[in-house]
């Protein structure tokens, strides 16, 4: 159906007045601000052309406006439906990367844990060997003392024996030395004994 005379100024003067905000989204980096700009500029172009038409009795003007609003209702689904899978490939992103952190997480407690139980056993196994080494020490030590005990246990009883030996040898040397002056005696006795009498043979 084509416009009507009116219609076409309609038409013209919509067109015209969109080419700031055309150019303005074409050098406009694409993004949620400028995508609703032009969805918003569609629809109320559409809405112009809805109420000219019905106002002018222009169908092919509402015509035009009935596909402007198709088009732009169905730009705004695709760009719904494409904010949706962008949120979900962002949120797929987020839970895969606190997955990512989650598991790096854990293999940082587990490494840590592994360290703590290496430097624990180390220690235990520190602390066990110088225990141990305390304990031979003393081992030692109390072997040599009682070694050292001993020792002069035993050199206290020799010299005690060796002591006795001694007491016992001088005592055997004073008999000896009774018997010898006893034996001295008899014979000075006997020599007297004599000589008195063969001194009364002599008288």
């Amino acid at each position: 159906m084509n416009k009507t005379i009116p219609g076409k100024a309609v038409d013209g003067a919509l067109k015209i007045a969109r080419v700031p905000v055309d150019k303005l989204l074409e050098v406009a980096p694409e993004n949620k601000a400028t995508t609703s700009i032009g969805l918003a500029v569609d629809r109320t172009d559409a809405a112009v052309r809805g109420a000219a038409g019905t106002v002018l009795r222009d169908g092919g003007l509402a015509q035009d406006a009935d596909k402007r609003r198709s088009a732009t209702s169905e730009r705004e689904r695709a760009l719904k439906l494409r904010a949706n899978a962008e949120a979900k490939v962002d949120t797929a992103e987020a839970d895969a990367e606190k997955k990512r952190q989650e598991v790096e997480a854990r293999k940082q407690k587990a490494a840590a844990d592994a360290k703590k139980k290496r430097e624990q056993a180390k220690k235990q196994a520190d602390e066990k060997k110088a225990q141990a080494e305390k304990e031979e020490k003393q081992k030692k030590q109390a072997a040599s003392k009682k070694a050292a005990e001993k020792k002069q246990k035993a050199a206290k009883n020799g010299k005690a024996e060796k002591l006795e030996q001694l007491e016992k040898k001088s005592e055997a040397l004073e008999v000896k030395e009774a018997a010898v002056t006893a034996q001295s005696e008899a014979r000075r006795l006997e020599g007297s004994a004599s000589k008195v009498k063969e001194k009364r043979k002599q008288d």
